[in-house]
């Protein structure tokens, strides 16, 4: 994600209840893979749990992406 897109994310978030919450946990995703990130080898659950939460990150984005594009086309 775009620094511009998190700026407007952040500055929509404050008051859109969803926004605010997926950003918050793309945020979580976001951390929890960089533990996975740093390691030579992952074992087979770690691989699993990697590939749920680069899914759950992109799904996250997507809907915050359809969001903006809400916002955007109201302000219009």
């Amino acid at each position: 994600m775009e620094t511009a897109e998190k700026k407007r994310i952040q500055a929509i978030a404050e008051s859109h209840f969803e926004l605010r919450k997926l950003y918050k946990e793309h945020e979580e995703f976001e951390r929890l893979l960089s533990t996975y990130e740093n390691r030579r080898f992952l074992t087979a659950r770690e691989e699993q749990e990697q590939r749920r939460l680069k899914r759950s990150k992109l799904h996250g984005v997507d809907r915050m992406m359809r969001i903006l594009s809400e916002e955007q086309s109201a302000a219009a």
